[in-house]
């Protein structure tokens, strides 16, 4: 019996930072799906079933909290890793953590190392009260 593959929607408005995090990704044995904007990623989430959705916070069409909290209606166990380069979502955080989430943040720039030492400890081992921020 074989285990099965982790299956990781990556959410990024950049283009070279998307097709990055991918590449990373699959080369370390993940199942990756890529996104551009919230609308993209909104209609691959239900086909695909992922179990993380690493998402950057700060995209075009809607922030990546509103997408995050859209993707858990239907994928409750879905585990959420957001990206941000900004402190200011602290606030979107917050009002999330009201309704019940407390979502994982890395602060921009994540080495590869730190982004899967992260993907690959179970939340349940690990402080989630705050931004993992990243030197």
């Amino acid at each position: 019996m074989s285990e099965r593959t982790t299956k990781i929607l990556v959410v990024e408005d950049e283009a070279v930072v998307l097709q990055t995090l991918q590449l990373i990704l699959k080369q370390h044995g993940y199942e990756v799906r890529g996104a551009r904007d919230a609308s993209e990623a909104l209609s691959i989430g239900p086909d695909m079933q992922p179990d993380i959705l690493l998402c950057d916070i700060n995209l075009p069409d809607k922030d990546g909290i509103q997408i995050a909290l859209e993707l858990k209606h239907s994928l409750p166990n879905l585990r959420v890793v957001l990206l941000s380069g900004e402190i200011s979502s602290a606030e979107l955080l917050d009002e999330a953590k009201k309704v019940g989430y407390d979502f994982e943040v890395l602060a921009k720039p994540t080495e590869p190392p730190q982004l899967l030492r992260v993907l690959a400890t179970p939340p349940s081992y690990r402080n989630l009260s705050g931004i993992h921020r990243v030197k």
